[in-house]
């Protein structure tokens, strides 16, 4: 018997395709999309008002989902949750749901972040997913089957259904082009906008410059973290590749050719990258690509000697940057699902290497103690 297919890897037309061949009627491909967007039903089984051979058949040949929701973690109220998905294969990744108050649950304002690699390879210093490496990348389905579950588990908790996605969990998307771009287009006939899209690299020129040619205006965000070669060089591994100079130009590019306003990533770390030095360098990079600044305090990973600055220093740095910049206090760090702290659960191997690794991070030479001292920060 070959391998169900995932219902999330058909777009509507597929599904109504493959129904007719089934000898069912197609427009019962918009019931069990409905049920399968909105959780009334659990299974192909649970949904009553198709025939039971219909059931039977969807049974026999399509997954429910990819993914396998193993695991839970909730701060904030109940309005961030991490989700720990297991695919078919036993790999795991993380999505986050994020909530945000409205007037009611149809108007609320509802954000799934989405990992698009199991681990990365990208390397960035101050990211807990670089500590695991690239383990594979995502299927589309799998992309779309986070932001399915995530839907679900918010109507079935009294909010509204996903509005909102961002590219920003574990991985790189654009080293996961061709799933990604998938993965959105199938988003958009479950009724995620592109405009409510939105995919963070870290600077993956040739794939940002090919993003602005698929016609979809969706909205790009750039790790940068620092305003220097000299400095993203060590913070940003890629940045030796693709320096600052072929990064701007791509973003004006970008935002020339879909019209959407492309963001500024900034992760402010104490004695690093958040001298009045760095803010007036970001500040004009920031008005060359008309682009908005986030400013993230870093958020705490374990084994890393990089930590936020204080608050003060945040709003002076945020100052100085100008008013194209907002401090993003990060939602769901007590759930470790805040901005780069994301990290798949490992068995107790991998937990023993990755604590190995982590541990670096404390010694002479590693990442954050080579870059507090270079800046006059580190230990005498």
């Amino acid at each position: 018997m070959s391998p169900r297919t995932p219902l999330a890897a058909w777009d509507a037309a597929e599904l109504r395709q493959q129904l007719v061949e089934w000898g069912a009627p197609p427009y019962r491909a918009e019931q069990i999309r409905l049920h399968a967007w909105k959780g009334t039903a659990t299974a192909f089984s649970a949904m009553t008002n198709l025939p039971a051979e219909l059931r039977r058949t969807l049974d026999s040949h399509l997954l429910w989902s990819s993914l396998e929701t193993v695991a839970t973690s909730v701060a904030d109220r109940g309005l961030t949750e991490k989700l720990l998905l297991r695919a078919g294969d036993g790999e795991e990744v993380e999505a986050v749901m994020i909530r945000h108050s409205g007037t009611a649950a149809s108007r609320a304002r509802n954000t799934v972040c989405v990992s698009s690699q199991v681990g990365c390879a990208i390397g960035c210093v101050f990211c807990a997913t670089g500590q695991l490496g690239l383990r594979r990348n995502l299927a589309a389905a799998e992309i779309v089957d986070q932001v399915l579950e995530a839907s679900r588990r918010s109507v079935a908790q009294g909010f509204g259904p996903t509005s909102n996605v961002v590219y920003m969990g574990m991985g790189e998307p654009l080293q996961n082009y061709d799933a990604v771009v998938r993965s959105i287009r199938l988003l958009q006939e479950w009724g995620v906008s592109p405009r409510r899209v939105v995919v963070s690299t870290s600077g993956l020129v040739p794939q940002i410059e090919r993003l602005a040619g698929e016609g979809m205006p969706i909205r790009l965000a750039l790790s940068l973290h620092a305003a220097s070669d000299e400095l993203r060089n060590r913070l940003v591994p890629l940045n030796r590749r693709y320096p600052i100079e072929q990064l701007m130009q791509a973003a004006i590019g970008f935002a020339s050719g879909t019209g959407r306003r492309v963001s500024l990533e900034y992760v402010l770390m104490a004695g690093v990258n958040d001298s009045p030095q760095d803010a007036a360098a970001l500040r004009n990079l920031a008005a060359r690509a008309l682009a908005h600044v986030n400013l993230i305090p870093m958020n705490q990973i374990p084994g890393s000697s990089l930590t936020a600055p204080s608050a003060d220093t945040c709003r002076r740095f945020a100052a100085a940057v100008g008013p194209r910049a907002t401090i993003r206090f990060s939602r769901g760090d007590r759930a470790t699902a805040a901005c780069g702290q994301l990290r798949a659960s490992m068995d107790a191997d991998q937990r023993r290497v990755a604590r190995t690794a982590a541990t670096g991070g404390l010694l002479p030479g590693s990442p954050g103690k080579e870059l507090l001292a270079s800046r006059g920060q580190g230990d005498t």
